[in-house]
């Protein structure tokens, strides 16, 4: 009996050594390069999460290590969402208290559906290398394409770099919103272009499926769009963008301008504002019908008209 008892109390002192010795030798650096590797961690990310992200970039040896280090610390409800230097010579308990402490100085930079890149000169901090003046006169070209969402910036980066984030994330909503696609024969420019109309147009995702359809079917009718939203941006390109996206007045409607689509047909040159992924998707996958006509009425709903007639007979029911 002793005997037996001897060998199960041997058998858990070897298995007590063999898990401080796996967590000593996991807790070690995984390299002697102290070169930074910069990793960012999101709000609502959980100690899984953060321990596969650093293990992605070779920054820990055991997952398990990091876990039970964070318990053991106490502090794993207290790592913080931001952006982190960090090296292959730290150990893991040394990379879990960084983490706690808070990463490098960082901003949230937020873009709202449907605005402009004009508007989007405020949404930077004032002690930044450049100016908010400066990244919109950078990003000019890129209306329509700065993919409205928050991003996690961090305070070193250029406006190359902040773009770069921003274009990788619209690559990847246009990808998903395109799949399944039922709008084939506009070309990916083009979608971009009606999606940022749809933007201004509507607001839920059945409605701008809607408002998509009534414009397909006027392009393909060779009917003007005359849609306000394209001359509000055509003339308030003149203007300051607190005054933008104000409703239009019958002197706008005669602006000169391939951007005015009550005097063109057919889509505008390009973007008018940046569009979110379900008008992306809306274009994508515009609701089939024969409206040639939409007014959101009083009520706050759409009204779809196939006849000039019906769609006159909507404003006096709905605007009046």
């Amino acid at each position: 009996m002793k005997k037996i008892f001897f060998l199960f109390f041997s058998l858990i002192i070897l298995i007590v050594l063999a898990g401080f010795s796996f967590l000593y030798l996991n807790n070690q650096p995984v390299s002697s390069d102290k070169t930074n590797i910069t990793i960012v961690l999101n709000n609502g990310d959980g100690l899984r999460d953060i321990s596969q992200k650093l293990k992605t970039h070779s920054l820990i040896r055991s997952d398990y290590t990091f876990l039970f280090y964070a318990h053991y610390l106490g502090l794993n409800n207290k790592l913080q969402a931001g952006t982190f230097r960090l090296s292959q010579s730290l150990s893991t308990k040394d990379i879990i208290i960084k983490i706690s402490k808070g990463g490098i100085s960082d901003y949230w930079l937020k873009i709202i559906d449907g605005t402009r890149v004009e508007e989007l000169a405020t949404n930077f901090p004032t002690d930044l290398s450049f100016t908010g003046k400066d990244f919109v006169s950078q990003t000019k070209n890129y209306q329509g394409y700065l993919f409205p969402d928050s991003y996690l910036i961090p305070k070193y980066f250029t406006i190359d770099q902040i773009l770069s984030t921003i274009q990788t994330n619209f690559t990847k909503k246009f990808t998903q919103a395109k799949i399944g696609a039922t709008n084939t024969q506009m070309t990916d420019k083009q979608i971009v272009i009606l999606a940022s109309i749809i933007e201004r147009e509507a607001r839920t995702l059945p409605v701008k499926q809607g408002v998509a359809g009534v414009l397909i079917n006027r392009i393909n009718a060779g009917i003007p769009l005359q849609s306000d939203v394209t001359v509000q941006f055509i003339r308030d390109s003149k203007t300051k963008p607190i005054d933008y996206w104000k409703d239009i007045s019958a002197a706008d409607i005669s602006i000169v301008s391939p951007y005015n689509t009550y005097k063109n047909k057919g889509l505008p040159p390009g973007p008018i504002c940046n569009p979110g992924y379900d008008s992306l998707y809306a274009a994508f996958h515009p609701t089939t019908s024969d409206y040639l006509f939409y007014l959101t009425g009083n009520d706050g709903v759409m009204h779809y008209a196939t006849t000039l007639a019906e769609h006159n007979a909507n404003i006096a029911k709905y605007l009046k």
